[in-house]
């Protein structure tokens, strides 16, 4: 039987989470390091996802990814690449960044491009590591604003990237090229 669209949104967390730490690129020594063994991982991991709106596209709900937002026009835009990589990871149609403050778009504004492109439902999933105050108190006001301008709209949070064994995986791979690169 098909799982319910929540359930399948769920399903997605662990990989959402991976991604993020795969694609934020530490630096080791000054210098970037290859991500690529990682990835393959993490799309080998996709390609036995399965979900129920997955087959549909997922077309009526909306993803909206948001970070802090910086000053530094290159931090906000690590995040539009993220998007990009998501998208075609996920399959997903409807997908949308925000920075919680600092710069634009905001939360508001995602949503809003969400329900413009046909989404139903609009899923708010928290770039930040730990259930610090702004994923605890700062998002939900946000979201709560975008509630009252967009009231047919179902708008949810997902929750912050967290805990996962992928995680671990991908800093232990990360610190095994920092070492590799020391080694040489």
């Amino acid at each position: 039987p098909p799982r319910e669209p929540r359930m399948a949104l769920i399903a997605q967390l662990p990989l959402f989470l991976a991604f993020v730490l795969a694609y934020s690129r530490p630096l080791c020594r000054g210098r970037s390091f290859n991500t690529r063994p990682t990835i393959r991982r993490i799309r080998h991991l996709r390609s036995n996802v399965k979900s129920s709106v997955e087959g549909e596209g997922g077309g009526d709900i909306g993803i909206v990814l948001v970070d802090h937002g910086s000053k530094k026009e290159e931090s906000n835009q690590m995040l539009h690449t993220f998007a990009k990589i998501y998208k075609d990871v996920s399959k997903r149609e409807i997908i949308e960044v925000a920075h919680m403050e600092i710069a634009k778009p905001t939360i508001l504004e995602a949503v809003g491009k969400c329900a413009d492109q046909g989404a139903k439902s609009v899923v708010v999933a928290p770039y930040f590591l730990s259930k610090g105050r702004h994923v605890q108190r700062d998002i939900p006001l946000l979201v709560k604003e975008a509630r009252s301008h967009y009231p047919t709209l179902d708008i949810r949070i997902a929750e912050c990237i967290g805990m996962d064994t992928l995680i671990a995986q991908v800093i232990e791979n990360r610190i095994v090229s920092c070492i590799d690169e020391l080694a040489d």
